[in-house]
């Protein structure tokens, strides 16, 4: 009984073999070609995920290396008010 839905089967084994090898290349292209789409969407994904990583570098290197959480103490920092003194 044919199970492979009325294609006969071939008498040779090379031919099945080849025929095999075909089927499965073709099916490995179709596979590539469906993942195609999300190359880029994959690419753009990785440059965004730098740019975040390369952000909190470049913030991180401003306020503790180069002085900035000083400057921010320096503008904040509390000033003594003019209170009155009472005797």
């Amino acid at each position: 009984m044919n199970s492979n839905g009325g294609k006969p089967e071939p008498a040779d084994p090379e031919n099945a073999v080849r025929m095999l090898e075909l089927e499965l290349m073709r099916q490995r292209a179709t596979r590539q070609q469906a993942g195609a789409p999300y190359r880029g969407l994959r690419a753009a994904s990785f440059i965004f995920l730098f740019a975040i990583v390369l952000g909190a570098l470049l913030t991180f290197y401003y306020v503790f290396v180069s002085g900035g959480l000083d400057e921010f103490r320096a503008r904040n920092a509390s000033k003594p008010t003019p209170s009155v003194t009472t005797p």
